[in-house]
């Protein structure tokens, strides 16, 4: 079993989708795909695999009903956005792989489904052109698969489109800004032709204004980049959406001190909140790079942008916008009174990573 995971847009089902296509020929009974965003209770997932694969079983055990059917069948399960019925997922997907050797899972959620012998793959965003590189030629944006995807999205839009010399900067530009989501860039992209690349890279800052216009034949959270993320926020538990909010106040990078020290409160002590943030990191709403000594998080600036609306909207953001404020203000009075106690190298190792990480807010 393989869980394709990722955040909001970041291109999960065409992903799934794309290797169910290429692996079809090696199972006997074909590809089976099961689109369990429709569901609003997780009972009804072991229903929705058997309406699926055209199976009638007993309604009192789907589940075991199911696994007898293809115990001699070899075919290919795909189960798209699990993360609202993850447990009842996670549980058929269980039942059936260990009853039928031949079946194979592929499930693309937002969060590992953590069943048995699953794999996660964490889907990144396309690879975008650096910041470094601004006057790249048409031949060397077009080596990036998220540029790649902004023309083809256009030419479906604007005829006869070609990405020239003199457009290739805008458009790494516009791929870099939206981060390599997918879905934030077929959206640009079909403004194409009405906007013109200039205009639209200069409307990007309200980008959830701007990209509201989705294909109609979408799925309908997959039509805007709020209501990708909607979905997202919807199916959090409270304190992990107020976490989540609360979190937008960094613009860049931060570590879990950080992070606790800013966002916990009376309603949230500082135990939950690192929970709420390691659920948040699973969910794909949170990246962690865990690389260094120190741990980073950050929000993707598409993630903070839905999270600050939010925050605002809450009525919460200027007592946390004070209190983040308040947090660097002491972590430099801090670092200032240990500047002559602690060794250079030390002291920079402490402070001087934790003080620039959100030094863009």
């Amino acid at each position: 079993m393989v869980t394709i995971v990722g955040p909001a847009g970041i291109g999960k089902t065409t992903v799934g989708l794309a290797a169910a296509e290429t692996h079809i020929a090696a199972y006997a009974h074909g590809v089976c795909f099961v689109d369990l965003a429709p569901l609003a209770d997780p009972q009804f997932v072991s229903s929705a695999v058997a309406s699926a694969l055209g199976v009638t079983t007993q309604s009192e055990n789907v589940p075991s009903g199911l696994a007898a059917h293809l115990r001699d069948k070899q075919i290919l399960i795909v189960l798209d956005s699990c993360e609202h019925v993850i447990d009842a997922a996670a549980s058929l997907a269980e039942q059936i792989i260990g009853s039928a050797t031949g079946v194979h899972m592929l499930a693309t959620s937002r969060e590992p489904l953590r069943a048995k012998a699953e794999r996660v793959h964490r889907l990144p965003p396309l690879a975008s052109p650096p910041p470094s590189a601004p006057g790249l030629t048409a031949a060397e944006a077009l080596a990036f698969p998220a540029v790649q995807l902004f023309v083809e999205r256009a030419s479906e839009s604007l005829e006869n489109f070609e990405l020239s010399e003199a457009d290739a900067p805008v458009v790494a530009d516009i791929c870099r800004r939206l981060e390599g989501i997918a879905l934030a860039i077929e959206l640009a992209a079909t403004l194409a032709d009405s906007l013109g690349l200039g205009e639209l890279s200069a409307l990007l800052d309200d980008r959830f204004r701007l990209l509201k216009q989705g294909r109609r034949t979408a799925l309908s959270r997959h039509r805007t980049l709020t209501a990708a993320l909607d979905w997202s926020y919807e199916f959090l538990p409270e304190t992990e959406r107020t976490i989540l909010r609360r979190l937008s106040v960094f613009a860049g990078a931060f570590t879990l001190d950080s992070a606790t020290a800013v966002i916990a409160g009376s309603r949230i002590p500082g135990p939950e909140a690192v929970e709420s943030l390691a659920n948040l990191v699973a969910k794909s709403l949170v990246s962690a790079d865990v690389s260094g000594a120190v741990a980073q998080y950050r929000l993707l600036d598409t993630t903070r942008a839905y999270a600050l609306q939010k925050l605002a909207e809450s009525g919460e953001l200027e007592a946390l916008e004070r209190g983040h404020a308040e947090h660097h203000r002491n972590l430099f009075e801090q670092a200032e009174a240990e500047w002559e106690a602690r060794p250079t190298a030390e002291w920079r190792g402490d402070y001087g990573a934790r003080s620039t990480m959100s030094a863009t807010h």
